[in-house]
């Protein structure tokens, strides 16, 4: 290799280390900090008066509901009464046993004359 082909690779091996410090050193925590402001900003806006209307409505809410209309009424289930009581099952006769095949007799070859 040249002198100069040396000289370039390392210029940019050099500007890609100076880059990926630079991205992970300033600019990756600048956003991080900056989406968790965003984060922190929205819950905190989104519970602050959602707290405040739930207080004024439990203060603000004069009716008075009797416990009668909160009564609900559970009625006993019926027992079940069995249909027919169950038959016993015949037992299966067993089934009889074939007679054994008598068996074949050798044929007897013919003599040859």
């Amino acid at each position: 290799m040249n002198r100069k082909n040396i000289i370039i690779s390392i210029a940019v091996f050099g500007i890609g280390i100076i880059l990926y410090k630079l991205l992970l050193g300033l600019v990756l925590p600048i956003g991080l900090f900056v989406s968790l402001g965003y984060v922190l900003k929205f819950l905190l806006k989104g519970s602050a008066p959602d707290s405040v209307k739930e207080a004024s409505k439990i203060f603000t809410n004069s009716d008075n509901s009797s416990s009668i209309d909160n009564i609900v009424e559970i009625k006993p289930v019926e027992e079940e009464k069995p249909i027919e009581e169950e038959k016993p099952i015949e037992e299966e006769k067993p089934v009889e046993e074939e007679k054994p095949v008598e068996e074949e007799k050798p044929v007897e070859e013919e003599k040859p004359e």
